[in-house]
């Protein structure tokens, strides 16, 4: 047979010419194009960016300039923060080759089989182009599908039987976008977030579209701000558990007949009127997650949009919620849904029984230094206006454990918790709570009593407008007359080197004010102490002290902590054992500046003013009493002292500068420096025209009589000299 037909040997020549020429054309086509669909040459012009954009196919085919057919797609995308993934099991399409001319990859219709789609956002941003409309334009009318499998979106899972149509165009190189009308939809499917089940049996329809727009008219979510939308959703809604047997709750889901019915249609961020959901969702919440009841949620929108949610009374646990509440307005803020808040009024009323109660504690502070541990009954009323709790709102909580942990002092009791809104401009909320008996312990240390006491109260109050309700909240604590049972365990604070506390009880009080973070604030203690006895430098001390500390300011994050005005009187002072003449000796110190940082490297400074009895202490650090002159023996009981020096102490090091001692018959000047127990300083004495100078150097003491001043003068400071207080 032949090759030719012999009706086309008859043709014209120029006729025959033109066909072979077309069949070796069409053969060159073939073979090229084929080669180019499945060699690294396709990937080496579309995945010229893979950063941005990846295209990976297994087999393709083309029969047709303009046409290929493809298996296996696999495409990945980011722009800016958005990571789209999309996979086929084959699709075709054409593409037309004449709008190639025109700098424009259009392509009418894409038809796709086995669909997956993946979009989700990640941390690592690819910064978009700025606007240009000098890039390519890709026009794709229609990308259609009969079987998309699903469809994620962020930790939204949506899979069954799929079908839609979607078309978009877009100018690269920071060109304008448009999305077309298109439509997507399911039959059968299954809706899950963050692998719990929410829907089954669910029938979705969605339609939307978006008009042409620059990115920076537009980015992120304000594009729904541009975007029209209709969803309608008609589904079995699965039972939500809620299981807090363990150390953190567990959600799931599980069978249940109760449905979800939606028809929601939005216009440029706008919901529509005569939109609808009614959501009947049944509640296992608790320990092993028992059966709370049917929960009832409805949104209607007209003019502005309402949310009713009903739970009936449970007669076991007492739990139940009646919710109205109304949002003015049809504006749905994606970008800040806390712009909902001045929007919100209505009412919500209910008692639940919850195995947690913390979250109570999260509505008013900002950082977990305060919280409620365990579960009980919280009963609520609370009415809102113009997103602010307005007066009337209560909210109790009868029995609960409180624990407030600040400076690495923990302190727990049993409770009770009311809240209420107090008339003012604006309405201010306050959560009291009320602790009978309570107990402090180191953070680290549980086991350590600190103080323990009753009566201690704890009071938050600040703005009741719920979009500012942490943000200018302040707490108040205040507790009187907690017993200090064993002075000891304060050493951790006190270090092992120079002073070490040996015994002692006490009573403290004590009251401060924090922000809502429990980071800045100031306060006051009282520590009385009875009976305290003290290592100071190689002395033992036995005394009664009081110490009235004035915190001015406290940065609790940063440890650091101003105590100026802080006094500290002590009474019935026995120096190893010596009561120091009748009564025993005594002495106040008055600081006009203290400053303590907490933090590492931990470290105290002041400035104080000092009344002693006298100075026998003071000259008790250089020398024996033995050891110093008959002169100065007889100034040792001279009387009063008025005196005032520098501190800093460190841990394992004690610096005394500038301390001068002065009365009628005695003037003193001493400097002392203390690294690790050992002990180096000058002392000068002086009595009308008689002075004495002692350098001390661990136990060796050299005594300079002759220039003792100008001795002293010349010797070098301890520490740096102190900036005058403003």
């Amino acid at each position: 047979m032949a090759l030719i037909p012999e009706r086309v040997r008859r043709w014209p020549r120029p006729w025959r010419v033109a066909l072979y020429a077309l069949l070796v054309l069409y053969a060159l086509y073939l073979v090229a194009g084929n080669v180019f669909l499945n060699t690294p040459l396709f990937d080496a012009v579309t995945n010229r960016k893979p950063e941005k954009f990846t295209l990976k196919t297994g087999p393709a085919l083309t029969l047709m300039p303009g046409h290929a057919i493809v298996w296996n797609i696999h495409i990945r995308g980011q722009a800016n923060h958005t990571v789209y993934v999309f996979r086929a099991d084959r699709a075709s399409a054409w593409i037309s080759l004449v709008h190639l001319f025109k700098r424009e990859v259009r392509i009418p219709g894409i038809n796709a089989t086995g669909v997956e789609a993946d979009i989700s956002r990640v941390e690592k941003a690819i910064p978009p182009p700025p606007r240009g409309d000098r890039g390519w334009n890709i026009r794709l009318d229609a990308i259609h599908s009969d079987s998309i499998r699903s469809g994620r979106f962020g930790k939204l899972l949506v899979t069954g039987e799929g079908h839609g149509t979607v078309g978009f165009q877009k100018q690269v190189k920071g060109g304008p976008s448009e999305l077309f009308d298109s439509t997507a939809g399911f039959e059968q499917a299954t809706v899950s977030y963050d692998g719990v089940k929410l829907l089954d049996e669910a029938h979705l329809a969605a339609r939307f579209h978006y008009p042409r727009h620059y990115r920076d008219e537009a980015p992120g979510l304000r594009k729904l701000g541009i975007t029209w939308a209709q969803l309608q959703v008609d589904g079995r809604s699965q039972a939500i558990t809620i299981d807090t047997a363990g150390a953190h709750a567990k959600v799931g889901s599980m069978p249940a007949e109760a449905r979800l019915n939606a028809d929601l249609a939005m216009n440029r961020g706008e919901l529509q009127p005569g939109s609808r959901m009614v959501w009947r969702v049944p509640v296992h919440a608790g320990v092993h997650a028992p059966d709370r009841g049917l929960l009832s949620l409805q949104l209607d929108v007209a003019q502005d949009m309402r949310v009713q949610a009903r739970l009936p009374r449970d007669e076991e646990t007492g739990s139940e919620l009646h919710a109205d509440l109304r949002v003015q307005g049809r504006k749905i803020p994606f970008e800040a849904p806390a712009e909902l808040l001045p929007r919100l009024s209505g009412e919500v009323r209910g008692a639940w029984k919850f195995d947690s109660l913390n979250w109570i504690a999260d509505l008013f502070v900002r950082k977990p230094w305060f919280r409620l541990d365990g579960g009980g009954l919280l009963e609520g009323d609370l009415k809102i206006v113009d997103g602010a709790l307005a007066p009337g709102s209560r909210l109790d909580v009868p029995k609960v454990v409180a624990v407030s942990e600040v400076a690495g002092v923990r302190m727990q009791g049993e409770a009770s918790a009311v809240g209420r809104i107090v008339e003012g401009e604006p309405p201010q909320a306050e959560l009291k709570v009320a602790i009978p008996e309570f107990r402090a312990a180191p953070s680290d240390s549980p086991k350590t009593v600190l103080f323990d006491g009753k009566a201690m109260a704890l009071n938050l109050r600040g703005d009741a407008r719920l979009q500012q309700l942490r943000e200018g909240m302040r707490a108040h604590l205040a507790f009187k007359d907690a017993r200090v049972p064993d002075l000891t365990a304060y050493n951790r604070y006190v270090g092992s080197g120079n002073a070490r506390l040996l015994g002692g009880t006490g009573l403290l009080s004590g009251e401060v004010s924090l922000d809502g973070a429990g980071r800045v604030g100031q306060g006051r203690a009282d520590l009385r102490g009875t009976g305290a006895r003290v290592q100071v430098l190689g002395m033992n001390i036995l005394g009664d002290a009081q110490v009235k500390a004035q915190v001015k300011r406290a940065d609790f994050d940063a440890g650091q902590f101003d105590l100026g005005g802080t006094t500290l009187s002590l009474r019935n002072v026995q120096v190893d054992g010596d009561t120091a003449g009748k009564g025993g000796w005594w002495g106040e110190v008055d600081l006009d500046s203290g400053h303590i940082q907490a933090a590492e490297p931990f470290r105290v400074d002041a400035r104080a003013k000092l009344r002693l009895r006298d100075a026998g202490p003071v000259l008790g650090v250089f020398a024996a009493r033995k050891d110093y002159p008959r002169w100065v023996l007889g100034l040792l009981d001279s009387g009063e002292v008025q005196a005032s020096g520098q501190l800093r102490w460190q841990r394992e090091h004690l610096a005394v500068d500038d301390l001068q001692a002065e009365n009628e018959r005695l003037s003193l000047r001493a400097r002392l420096d203390m690294p690790q127990g050992k002990r180096r300083g000058d002392l000068y004495l002086r009595w009308g025209l008689l002075g004495a100078g002692i350098e001390l150097d661990g136990d060796k003491r050299t005594w300079h009589l002759a220039g003792a001043r100008e001795w002293y003068d010349g010797r070098p400071r301890v520490l740096p000299e102190a900036k005058p207080a403003p």
